[in-house]
C-alpha cells in the first residue's frame, strides 16, 4: 500500500509485529509521509531508510520502546542517516518542517527519530540518547552549541 508519494506502507511494519496497523494508525501515517518525510527527503535530496515506523504496543513493548511511544500512534519513524554529522544536520533540516514536532538524536547508532506530535511553542520537542544508553531533553544552548555548515539546531 502506498502511503505517498515516496513511501510505501511495507517500510513501517515490521514483520515481527503480530499486529497490523488499523485504519486510523494507517491514515497517521499518511499524515507522517505526506506532511513531514516527504519534505525531509525533498530539502535532503535523497530517498529515506525508515528503520521503524508503526509498532503496536505489544511490539514497541517487546523491543525495549518507550512507554506511550510516538509509533504506537502512528506517527513517528526512525530514519538512518549515517555518521554523526549527518545526524546533525538531517535533525537540523527537520527542525525547519513545521509539522515536525519530535526529533531525537542518537549519536553513534546513525538515525534520527522525527514525529508529528503537537509542537510546544514554535520549535520541537528534542531529545539526546546518551552513551549510557538514557534519554534527555536538549535544553537552547545545547542545541545552539551543535553545529554543522552553519545550521544551528
Amino acid at each position: 500500500m502506498r502511503l505517498s508519494a515516496n513511501f510505501e506502507l511495507a517500510e513501517f511494519v515490521s514483520e515481527r509485529d503480530p499486529h497490523p496497523p488499523s485504519e486510523s494508525h494507517l491514515h497517521n501515517l499518511q499524515t507522517l509521509c505526506n506532511l513531514a518525510l516527504e519534505p525531509l527527503r525533498e530539502a535532503l535530496g535523497r530517498p529515506l531508510k525508515i528503520t521503524s515506523g508503526y509498532r503496536s504496543p505489544e511490539y514497541n513493548k517487546s523491543m525495549n520502546g518507550a512507554p506511550g511511544s510516538m509509533h504506537c500512534a502512528g506517527i513517528a519513524a526512525d530514519i538512518a542517516v549515517g555518521d554523526n554529522n549527518e545526524i546533525i544536520l538531517a535533525a537540523a533540516i527537520a527542525s525547519k518542517i513545521a509539522a515536525i514536532g519530535g526529533i531525537g538524536v542518537y549519536p553513534g547508532r546513525g538515525f534520527i527519530h522525527v514525529d508529528i506530535r503537537q509542537r510546544i511553542g514554535s520549535t520541537p520537542t528534542w531529545w539526546l540518547q546518551e552513551p549510557t544508553g538514557q534519554y534527555r531533553k536538549l535544553n537552547l544552548a545545547e542545541k545552539a552549541k551543535l553545529k554543522l555548515k552553519g545550521a544551528v539546531l
